[in-house]
């Protein structure tokens, strides 16, 4: 539910539009418009493990992630998990609902505690009405995501070791932080995510990762996976 913002903390108003700001989405927008989306807003916080949406919800607001890690994710007809995508800060969940009124296209869930301001949809529209820019915006933020679930889809036809190179060498650079030798996936995710996410099983995404490990590619590191020669990852992921 929505919350107030603490005494001392940084507005989350204020964060969001930074954010909004800084985003393919919505950083061409006039600041008119972004300022109007910003004061519509409001606060939720969810705790690790928490849902922030499920598939088949009704598609009532737009959420911005201002911090925390997500994993969105579609339950398959024999009940298994498919990730599609991992989300950070700066991120936007339920544009397709939040555009069509109809029901969310897939299930969010906090890898980590995990803040974003939500926008209605009612508050959402006239302001979208009112500006070319943003709807377009939008909707090229839209094309993005699908060609990148395109693409997600075609890499099962590759083998492992080419599918598991490429998704760290994208994971890399979209969520990528410096560690000592090498960078860091900045997301809360497990093994078994990063195989939900490629249709391999937690066994083979760790067999697949032990065998980068002895070619000096990359280390795990607790929970972590460190990245140490991502230009010897992307050999792999284009050699196929």
């Amino acid at each position: 539910m929505a919350t107030a913002p603490q005494p001392g903390s940084v507005d989350p108003r204020a964060r969001a539009r930074a954010l909004m700001k800084g985003s393919s989405t919505f950083g061409a927008c006039p600041d008119a418009i972004i300022d109007e989306i910003v004061r519509r807003a409001q606060l939720q916080k969810f705790a690790k493990g928490e849902s922030l949406c499920h598939q088949g919800d009704p598609g009532d607001s737009l959420m911005i992630v201002l911090s925390g890690s997500l994993k969105v994710t579609n339950i398959t007809a024999d009940a298994k998990e498919v990730v599609l995508d991992f989300l950070k800060a700066g991120a936007l969940i339920g544009e397709i609902a939040a555009l069509d009124g109809r029901e969310r296209t897939a299930n969010v869930v906090a890898l980590e505690p995990t803040e974003t301001v939500v926008i209605f949809r009612r508050d959402l529209m006239p302001v979208l009405r009112q500006s070319n820019e943003a709807m377009f915006a939008l909707l090229e933020g839209l094309c993005s995501r699908i060609r990148a679930t395109n693409a997600l889809v075609e890499s099962f036809s590759r083998g492992t070791d080419v599918r598991v190179a490429a998704c760290l060498v994208r994971l890399i650079e979209e969520h990528g932080q410096d560690a000592k030798g090498g960078k860091t996936i900045d997301l809360k995710l497990t093994q078994r995510d990063l195989g939900s996410h490629l249709g391999l099983t937690r066994e083979t995404v760790s067999r697949t990762l032990g065998d980068f490990r002895d070619q000096g590619l990359v280390e795990v590191r607790g929970t972590s996976i460190v990245v140490l020669d991502v230009d010897g990852l992307r050999d792999i992921a284009e050699g196929e």
